[in-house]
């Protein structure tokens, strides 16, 4: 079940994020209210308790902006703060397993596929790997907090919505790319196996202690 359940939040999440980026587009604040329900929907569906409370109440409000309420500004904010804390999320997700004690992100995947070699060269790779996938939400972050105070939230909504998902696949498969032309270092390297790796939950187990 683990595999559709992914399947399942990622077209949550692209459906969302792309209503709220319709939203600026065309001037329609009622659109990225229902983005965020969207996105607030899979959290209220799978998630724990405590968050799945969250997601309603953050469901909830939404509702209410999709019905009218809230103006100007606020709408504005308020619809960037969703793909913003996804990629401070994710930002914390890739920074927090880079401390002292704790194994990089994609070193753990790296290790986890068996067919992809290991060994102390794999493993400064995977880590510089690691810091610049958390500097690069980090940078999406800080942009977008940036134009939407200088008042420009359409761009900040291109920087959040667009710029962010389009990067971050071109960043993976260009990671990739080098990784197959170098396979005397990495070994065999797969898009698809990596992202079986990434869904299987066992390469998520014991996430903050060196196996």
């Amino acid at each position: 079940m683990r595999g559709p359940l992914i399947i399942l939040r990622l077209v949550s999440a692209a459906v969302g994020v792309g209503l709220i980026h319709y939203a600026f587009m065309r001037h329609n604040p009622e659109a990225g209210f229902f983005g965020i329900m969207v996105l607030s929907l899979i959290g209220i569906l799978t998630g724990p308790w405590p968050a799945r409370l969250l997601f309603l109440v953050v469901g909830g409000a939404s509702l209410l902006g999709a019905l009218g309420y809230g103006e100007g500004k606020a709408e504005s904010y308020l619809l960037l703060a969703a793909p913003v804390l996804l990629n401070l999320a994710a930002m914390t997700l890739f920074g927090g397993t880079l401390l002292p004690g704790q194994v990089p992100l994609i070193t753990r995947f790296s290790r986890f596929d068996h067919l992809q070699s290991t060994g102390p060269l794999v493993d400064r790779h995977t880590r510089r790997l690691t810091a610049l996938w958390t500097g690069f939400f980090a940078m999406i972050v800080v942009a977008t907090l940036v134009l939407a105070a200088l008042g420009h939230f359409l761009a900040a909504s291109w920087v959040v919505t667009v710029v962010s998902p389009i990067g971050s696949a071109a960043f993976f498969l260009l990671e990739h790319l080098y990784r197959h032309f170098r396979r005397d270092l990495f070994g065999q390297a797969s898009v698809f196996r990596t992202l079986r790796v990434i869904a299987h939950p066992d390469a998520w187990r014991g996430l903050r202690h060196d196996p």
